[in-house]
């Protein structure tokens, strides 16, 4: 059998490697094939080592494929791509239990017709049964061997509609709608009410998509989102909260939508809102509370609507420009008429800043802007004065001014006075006038010759002073050659006006188009360090005049921190971005330190608080008062006023637990009182007794009765008085009794005995 086994081997070789050149090679293997039937091989026994295609078979090891391999007619199959990666194509997909994907495309296009919601709960009805009082929903509670949790409770608002959305139809038109409370839950049902439901609800049926929009009372479950593409904001994602009926008027908090009639796009935002960078470094933010916030870099582009036309400006800024124009317009307009011809008539000063030279030494009365009798030479007190038309008036000793003036041209004085009697002369003229106690006007006419000098002396005061050409005096108005009011308040302010009209603006910060002086660390020609500042930003008291220990900024977030909540409690951290003085323009200030003094008043009310416990002074209630962190005062220290009129003070100590007062201690000058509040118990101490006072009115005094001999007192005898004294029965061993005597059945006498 070797030998067989041998040959055949021969011969298969001989046509594997064609050993002969020339040979027949079908012959070869007929001949191989022949000799192995010959030799009695079974051909079955070779079906283990090769695949048939000609009917099913079985490979019982792996099988490699270097190109890939074809299922089918339709190009489905396995191919091996030029990468050495493989590329499946087939028709459907079954998983039996798990397909994970490192990456997945799915190429198919879906459409949800309608509106979406996303809820707390929702399901497909499959049939209805019809209570007395409620319509039974059932749903499938396992689909495909997944059991199905109910997610109704009750008290939800159970929301059913479809859209007719077929062209020619208007939107929103609903083949079917309602709206309804779920009563009660099942495992595969909800109970839909009959009564309490939106107008015009529909009767649920079999194949409704049911979801729960809104709940009665549970807050976790009145919020909802709606997207939608078929409403009148359409495309729209809207977020709802606070859905406790069947209404969902107010309760969007969040919309995304298109408005069709402006055309525009929206998002509303009715809450705190954050625009910016992670880090804070630049944002805009929204605060119900504190309003809105800008960190960064504001500008208004040059050639922009210009400030005519910009709204919504600061009032104090919107009055500076109009000021601005309205002074401008009165430069550009000016026209000689009627003119005083005294300068600083009005006693206004000229309105320009004084001139300070290296020598000036400034005080606390050093006036910063022109003297109120700039022009005037003489003496003279100058007081705001509501009666005179520049609102100062002067009382006089004596007061001249050099006029130049035309010889022989006629000229008129006119002004207000009160008081004893004035003297005024002009050139050659000069008259005395007595004057009233009140204001009266006074006019002088004249030729003018002699000296340019114009004085005014004796006891009076003087306002609304004019002297004009001609012969009739017309109404008080500042000399043309005055730098009046609104002139010095164009010049002050036209930067601003500028830099709103014609230039761009630029906000940094909190700083805008404000006037500022900063202090700090100046050094290198460079502010290294702010610390400390005036600021002429004004628009409300609340705003910050002066600040130390920080920038302005941290002055601005100290006064937001506590202007709303007077006992806000800033954390170390807060402490740290925050001025550790501020003093605003209505006079309010801020204090993180210590104060060192040798004195002072506090005339107002006064707190201290730490971690919520606060200690009152009151000047108007005369009182002090310690409050624990919950708010309950357990130490009173007062004035009080006897009925009589004697002033004396009370000490009041108190006890709570759980906010309830359980004892109360009051010591007066002249007796303390101890109160339990819980049993209705009552001591109370005196100099020479006690009292003891029970629940119910019963009572135990015990103290020293005095003895006269004569009017005064000659010694002091024990005395005690009882209400209810108890009998021998009703004591214990050592407690004190009452035995009473009685004289034919009426007690007429007691005596205290000690039980033994």
């Amino acid at each position: 059998m070797a030998d067989i086994k041998d040959t055949l081997k021969k011969l298969a070789e001989q046509i594997r490697d064609e050993r002969n050149a020339g040979a027949n090679t079908a012959l070869r293997v007929g001949s191989l094939l022949l000799a192995m039937i010959d030799a009695g091989a079974d051909i079955t026994d070779f079906e283990k080592y090769f695949l048939r295609k000609d009917k099913e078979d079985i490979a019982n090891e792996l099988i490699t494929f270097l190109k890939g391999f074809l299922i089918g007619k339709n190009g489905s199959g396995w191919t091996v791509l030029e990468d050495g990666t493989t590329q499946a194509v087939v028709d459907r997909l079954y998983v039996k239990i798990k397909a994970v994907f490192d990456e997945l495309e799915v190429k198919k296009k879906t459409h949800v017709g309608g509106e979406q919601i996303i809820s707390p709960a929702g399901m497909k009805c499959v049939r209805v049964e019809e209570l007395d009082e409620s319509y039974r929903c059932f749903f499938l509670s396992e689909v495909d061997g997944v059991t199905v949790h109910n997610e109704f409770t009750v008290g939800t608002l159970a929301l059913a509609q479809e859209f007719n959305i077929k062209e020619g139809t208007s939107h929103n038109v609903s083949n079917r709608y309602y709206w309804r409370e779920v009563t009660g839950v099942g495992s595969d049902y909800i109970d839909l009410s009959k009564t309490n439901a939106d107008k015009d609800s529909d009767v649920p049926a079999a194949g409704d998509d049911i979801i729960g929009l809104g709940h009665l009372t549970d807050i976790t479950r009145q919020a909802a989102i709606i997207l939608s593409s078929v409403n009148e904001t359409s495309p729209s994602i809207i977020f709802y909260q606070g859905i406790n009926s069947f209404s969902l008027a107010g309760k969007e908090v969040i919309g995304l939508g298109f408005d069709k009639s402006t055309g525009h796009a929206y998002i509303n935002v009715y809450g705190d809102a954050y625009i910016g960078a992670k880090d804070e470094s630049t944002y805009i933010r929204y605060r119900q509370k504190g309003g809105v916030d800008i960190k960064g870099m504001f500008h208004i582009e040059q050639g922009s609507t210009g400030w005519r036309n910009m709204e919504g400006l600061p009032d104090e800024i919107q009055a500076a420009a109009d000021l601005a124009q309205k002074a401008q317009d009165a430069i550009d307009n000016a026209a000689v008429g009627s003119v005083n011809l005294l300068r600083n008539s009005g006693f206004t000063g000229d309105y320009e800043s004084e001139t300070l030279s290296s020598d000036t030494q400034l005080s606390a009365d050093t006036e910063l802007y022109s003297k109120q009798l700039k022009y005037w030479t003489g003496v003279a007190t100058v007081s705001a004065d509501s009666a005179a038309g520049s609102g100062y008036s002067a009382a006089i000793g004596s007061l001249s001014q050099s006029v130049s003036l035309i010889k022989n041209e006629n000229y008129v004085i006119s002004f207000k006075a009160k008081g004893v009697s004035v003297a005024v002369s002009c050139g050659d003229f000069s008259t005395t006038q007595p004057l009233a106690s009140d204001y009266q006007r006074y006019t002088f006419k004249f030729a003018f010759n002699g000296a340019g000098i114009f004085m005014l002396s004796g006891t009076a005061t003087i306002c609304d002073l004019q002297l004009e050409r001609g012969t009739i005096a017309t109404d008080w108005k500042p000399s043309i050659l005055d730098n009046d009011k609104a002139t010095a308040g164009f010049q002050s302010i036209n930067y601003i006006a500028s830099a709103i009209k014609d230039g761009s603006v630029d906000i940094l910060g909190g700083l805008i188009l404000a006037n500022m002086i900063q202090l700090g660390n100046y050094k290198d020609g460079k502010m290294q360090k702010v610390t400390a500042g005036v600021s002429g930003i004004y628009n409300d008291d609340d705003d910050v005049a002066f600040w130390a220990g920080g920038t302005l900024q941290q002055a601005i977030l100290t006064v937001m921190r506590f202007r709303n909540d007077p006992n806000y409690q800033p954390t170390d951290e807060e402490w740290a971005n925050m001025a550790n003085f501020v003093a605003t323009h209505g006079g309010n200030a801020f204090f993180r330190g210590y104060i060192y003094a040798l004195g002072g008043f506090f005339r107002g009310k006064m707190e201290t608080s730490v971690d919520g416990k606060r200690i009152v002074i009151d000047p108007e209630t005369n009182t002090l008062e310690m409050y624990t962190a919950d708010g309950n005062p357990v130490l009173i220290m007062k004035f009080d006023k006897s009925e009589d009129g004697w002033e004396y003070g009370d000490l009041i100590l108190r006890k709570y637990v759980e906010d309830q007062l359980v004892f109360e201690t009051t010591v007066y000058p002249e007796r303390v009182r101890l109160q339990n509040l819980v049993e209705n118990t009552d001591i109370r101490l005196s100099s020479d007794n006690v009292f003891f006072y029970g629940s119910k009115g019963e009572f135990l005094k015990v103290g020293m009765k005095p003895v006269f001999s004569g009017v005064s007192v000659s010694k002091y005898i024990a005395d005690i008085e009882c209400s209810n004294w108890p009998s021998k029965d009703n004591v214990s061993s050592g407690q004190v009794y009452v035995e009473y005597e009685t004289l034919e059945g009426i007690v007429t006498n007691g005596v205290l005995k000690v039980r033994k």
